[in-house]
Parts: C-alpha cells; sequence; structure tokens
C-alpha cells in the first residue's frame, strides 16, 4: 500500500544579515553535508534548539496504557555481569523516575524535572 504524504505546515521567511566570511563558511559546510544554505541553516537551528531542550533537564517518558503507577526496585531486572552497586543506583534512579507527577491520567504521558 502507498504512503500518503502529509502536507507540512507552510514555513515563514527569515532574513539572516551575516558578514561574507561567515556566509563562506555556511556554505562550505552545507557543500560538505550535499545541502542547500538554508537547509543547513534551518538543520543547525534544529539541532541547537534540541540541545537546548535536552539541557534543561525534562525528562518525558511516554508510558503504554495500563501499566502500573508505581514500580518497586526488584521489578527492575539486573543486567548481566552488573555490579549490586550499580543495579542499586538503576532500581533507585527507575523508582524515582516512577514517582515523577503525571502530565496527563488519560495516557499517562508522564513529565517531570531532575536537577
Amino acid at each position: 500500500m502507498p504512503r500518503t504524504r502529509t502536507k507540512s505546515p507552510p514555513k515563514t521567511a527569515l532574513t539572516v544579515r551575516l558578514d561574507p566570511a561567515r556566509i563562506a563558511q555556511l556554505q562550505a559546510a552545507a557543500a560538505a553535508e550535499n545541502r542547500s544554505l538554508t537547509n543547513y541553516v534551518e538543520t543547525a537551528l534544529l539541532r541547537d534548539l534540541r540541545q537546548r531542550q535536552e539541557a534543561s533537564g525534562r525528562i518525558t517518558m511516554h508510558v503504554a496504557p495500563g501499566v502500573p503507577e508505581t514500580i518497586e526496585p526488584h521489578e527492575v531486572l539486573r543486567e548481566p555481569d552488573e555490579t549490586d552497586e550499580a543495579c542499586a543506583a538503576r532500581q533507585s534512579l527507575m523508582v524515582a523516575l516512577w514517582s515523577l507527577p503525571d502530565a496527563g491520567r488519560d495516557a499517562r504521558n508522564t513529565v517531570g524535572t531532575i536537577r
């Protein structure tokens, strides 16, 4: 069955003023990745935004419906060749992650911040 493509929302044009030396650097980097200058700049901006989001300390867990609301340390299984200390640390982390408040009870999309 052929895939149907959903139409992306229209994009907004943005004017950026850079010195010629910087443009040359960007064009060289874009060419090295076989991208247009516009695509290279957009990709670099999206990468930066993603890194900033990841660095914000926010962890999002998407859990299937029907998964219990809590988890006990013994339910986190030991990895092969894992030390007692490493296993205990991982169990503790999973219990802490599981205990974060839910953003939406219906789908159990848990969102919380660990600092």
